[in-house]
């Protein structure tokens, strides 16, 4: 790629001017189909490394003649967003950190990354807090199952709620990452408070063993219709509309719930789902085995209907996902699939919440 005009200009300035231009610009420059980052700092290599096992390579930063300064002009398509690290050696050690010039970061269970984004990527107004907009409030439940102890199911309720009118109802799987990562109680004040979707309660629900119940677990799918919904409908007044969510293996328990039990969910919502063909090899096998059993004896007929699947396009499973959707729409489900240029990301599913939400549950 054409080394930027940016990096040219910077070669043949001192080191205040460097200073200078760091100080007064925003990190990495993005352009249409391109982003350029700087390094600043004694380094014997640095190297941009992806946090997004779909996206490709690792990407080494240039070092600019005579300055401890580095740089790195990397091809990204417009709307993509990017999280990465920057790989740092130093005296035959390397260190992983977040890019020092880029103040945007986002959150995960691991940890935090740096992000980049692209040309033409905006952070959804559903997913930014607006003044006045009225928040909803939240109930633990505790319910005994047969999985083991009490599980937690935490309980959105919305702005406004009245016990004398009946809500649709959402259950979420992964429910705590959810809130943590996916600023899903945000986007759902935002939503209704626009009138995107109707008041909706919303069960968060929080795994124990989240590998092995989500697996397609008989047991767990079980505890969501045979033990939390009875809760859930002698505490709250629900409808008849009640859709079930997840992502990643969470989708897949959504998916293997909404089988097993079909008369229980209308509707579906899976994101990025780990729609594994085959069982793998080793240690995958425990749990890849039981997911591709199910995909293997899956009847779509007996699923909800009315099917919303998204997944980005720098996911390994980009191609499971797109043959799931083929499969349901074969099966003459109502189906709406949608991809965008990101990876296996909480934002990324933050990010289409807004669009599977008003397509399953018009306001």
């Amino acid at each position: 790629m054409k080394k930027p005009d940016v990096v040219s200009e910077l070669e043949t300035v001192d080191k205040e001017a460097i200073d200078g231009y760091i100080a007064q610009h925003d990190f990495p420059i993005v352009e249409s189909g391109q982003a350029t980052f700087l390094f600043r700092g004694p380094a014997d290599a640095v190297s941009l490394r992806p946090m997004i096992a779909g996206f490709p390579g690792t990407h080494h930063f240039a070092a600019l003649n005579g300055h401890d300064l580095w740089w790195l002009a990397l091809p990204l398509p417009d709307g993509a967003r990017l999280e990465y690290k920057l790989e740092v050696q130093r005296d035959h050690h390397a260190e992983w950190v977040n890019d020092p010039l880029n103040p945007i970061t986002t959150t995960n269970p691991f940890g935090t990354n740096s992000v980049c984004r692209g040309f033409g990527y905006r952070v959804p107004d559903f997913a930014e807090i607006h003044e006045g907009t009225p928040t909803g409030s939240f109930e633990d439940q505790w319910i005994g199952s047969r999985l083991g102890g009490d599980r937690k199911v935490t309980v959105y309720l919305p702005a406004g709620f009245d016990r004398g009118h009946r809500y649709p109802l959402l259950f979420v799987h992964d429910g705590g990452d959810y809130l943590t990562y996916g600023s899903m109680a945000l986007v759902l004040d935002n939503l209704i408070h626009w009138k995107v979707i109707p008041p909706v309660i919303t069960a968060f629900s929080w795994p124990g063993d989240r590998l092995h119940e989500y697996a397609a677990n008989p047991s767990h799918a079980d505890f969501v219709v045979e033990e939390s919904l009875p809760r859930i409908e002698q505490e709250y007044p629900i409808s008849d509309r009640r859709l079930v969510m997840g992502a990643s293996l969470g989708a897949v328990a959504a998916l293997h719930t909404a089988w097993k039990h079909n008369k229980a969910f209308n509707g579906l919502l899976l994101q990025s789902g780990t729609f594994a063909q085959t069982a793998g090899w080793g240690s995958a096998q425990a749990l890849l085995g039981p997911v591709a059993d199910l995909l293997h004896r899956l009847e779509p007929s007996s699923l909800p209907r009315q099917v919303y699947l998204s997944c980005g396009t720098y996911e390994r499973m980009i191609g499971e996902n797109r043959y799931m959707a083929q499969r349901l729409q074969k099966a003459q489900l109502s189906v709406k699939y949608s991809e965008s240029r990101d990876g296996h990301t909480w934002e990324a599913w933050r990010d289409r919440l807004a669009e599977g939400l008003s397509w399953l549950l018009p306001g």
